[in-house]
């Protein structure tokens, strides 16, 4: 111990130190907690079904802001998912693929007995168009749609287009 330094002097810099350490120490939980907690909110909310599916076939149609046909197309053990027509698209919306366009998120693993119809009806929302949902087609009907007519679905999307 220094002679210019009093027991007092050192009781009260190991009170500051210790007073310091336990601020740092609840600064580090508190950044912890924060941390975990922005991660659980993040997660939330970018697996957080959204509200398209829960809507009603016409409706789904007419807030789609990019419709598109794609066909199955078979490469190896993979079904390739090619859009084969753009049925609706709102003016000005940002979209990135054109017919041709492989739809990578909708490519498929072949598998023993699965039916995977003709292909499928991408639904898109907002712009740029993100995708929202896909449902199959055979035979000229939409199955998830109660078998709506493919005719019946364009028309019903020719005229939310014109709205």
């Amino acid at each position: 111990m220094n002679d210019a330094t009093t027991p007092s002097e050192v009781m009260l810099a190991e009170h500051r130190t210790k007073r310091l350490s336990v601020a740092v120490w609840i600064l580090a939980i508190l950044l912890c907690a924060s941390l975990l907690l922005s991660f659980v909110v993040i997660r939330a909310l970018s697996t957080a079904p959204s509200g398209f599916s829960r809507l009603s076939s016409v409706e789904q149609i007419r807030s789609a802001s990019v419709i598109a046909f794609a066909d199955w197309h078979k490469s190896g053990s993979t079904l390739q998912c090619i859009i084969s027509e753009i049925v609706k698209k709102a003016p000005d919306t940002a979209f990135y693929y054109k017919v041709g366009d492989e739809f990578r998120r909708g490519t498929q693993r072949l598998s023993k007995g699965a039916d995977y119809g003709d292909g499928q009806v991408l639904f898109f929302t907002g712009s740029p168009a993100t995708f929202q949902s896909a449902v199959a087609y055979r035979n000229g009907r939409i199955t998830a749609m109660g078998d709506m007519p493919i005719a019946e679905f364009r028309d019903v999307a020719r005229r939310s287009s014109a709205r």
